[in-house]
């Protein structure tokens, strides 16, 4: 994984860049190489939960190295639900 800088962003541009981590490494990725990668253990953390209780993402609990860790991973209705609407989206430009 690759190392972001950023300048000073909104929560909401935390939680999308998180969530756009969890995806495409989905069911791969635990906190600490969130934490790692953005560099904001607090800013990832607050991301965390907000797509939690949003229902965008969900945590498994799972064996790591060496302890069991909790790994995110994208909930499959979200997935379909942005596939629907891209499907619709380029029927509606053809």
């Amino acid at each position: 994984m690759t190392s972001i800088q950023f300048g000073k962003n909104s929560k909401y541009d935390w939680t999308e860049l998180v969530y756009s981590i969890v995806r495409n490494n989905s069911g791969k990725v635990t906190g600490k190489q969130l934490e790692r990668e953005i560099g904001s253990r607090y800013e990832v953390r607050y991301a965390i939960t907000r797509l939690t209780k949003e229902g965008r993402i969900k945590r498994i609990r799972g064996f790591g190295v060496d302890k069991v860790e909790f790994f995110y991973q994208v909930v499959a209705s979200e997935i379909e639900r942005r596939s629907i609407s891209h499907h619709a989206n380029r029927e509606m430009n053809s």
